[in-house]
């Protein structure tokens, strides 16, 4: 996270003789996760520092302490929960080895399924923002980068696994990206539909998916 302090203990006990011993402020994690679901519920352009404060129970100098300008806090937002995303794959991969592509490829659908809030907060954000891009022309980064990271893990196991390696270079940079766009498509309807069923278009997919890497073996 791009914060201007981390949760030095020094520093918050430095501040924290102006506070009983029983509060417990939010620290800069805390304080992006709340800036996520405003932004998202609302609009980045009309939600303000102040807004944030209020929703995360601190003052407007306490988020200055941690975050530049709200265009920090929304990097370090977005960053927040891309990053989560990659710790629960990880997390998932430590647990135990994949027996194939189809596997792996099924715990990273998980993982989405999993953040699914989060992670359509990021694309309703990043929608929305589109058309800062000209007058902020950084602050699509955080979801550039997650992109070019998820591409990195995709590939990384079409290398690794016996039932993909076959495929040529072209083959597994599109199915990368045809895996990446149809998880955003997923997501995205979600959005637009309350009846639409996130979870079933994600298995049947995954299916999908399975049966093809199932006849490249």
């Amino acid at each position: 996270m791009t914060a201007k302090h981390a949760s030095d203990p020094r520093s918050t006990r430095s501040r924290a003789g102006r506070r009983s011993s029983g509060d417990r402020r939010p620290d800069a994690e805390e304080i992006a996760k709340v800036a996520l679901d405003l932004f998202a519920e609302r609009h980045f352009s009309v939600v303000t520092i102040r807004d944030i404060g209020r929703a995360a129970g601190v003052n407007s100098a306490m988020i200055y302490y941690y975050f530049e300008d709200k265009n920090e806090l929304f990097r370090a937002a977005i960053e927040n929960a891309i990053q989560e995303a990659f710790l629960l794959f990880a997390k998932h991969r430590e647990m135990g080895a994949y027996s194939d592509a189809s596997d792996a490829i099924r715990a990273w659908f998980d993982v989405h399924m999993i953040l699914h809030r989060k992670l359509r907060n990021v694309i309703k954000i990043g929608i929305d923002c589109n058309c800062f891009k000209d007058t902020l022309p950084n602050i699509m980064d955080p979801i550039r980068n997650f992109y070019v990271e998820e591409r990195r893990i995709l590939l990384d196991i079409f290398a690794r696994h016996d039932d993909t390696k076959k495929l040529s270079n072209i083959e597994q940079t599109t199915l990368a990206t045809l895996i990446s766009t149809s998880l955003d498509g997923i997501l995205t309807r979600s959005l637009l539909l309350d009846d639409f069923d996130m979870i079933d278009a994600a298995r049947e997919f995954e299916r999908l998916i399975s049966c093809f890497l199932s006849r490249q073996a």
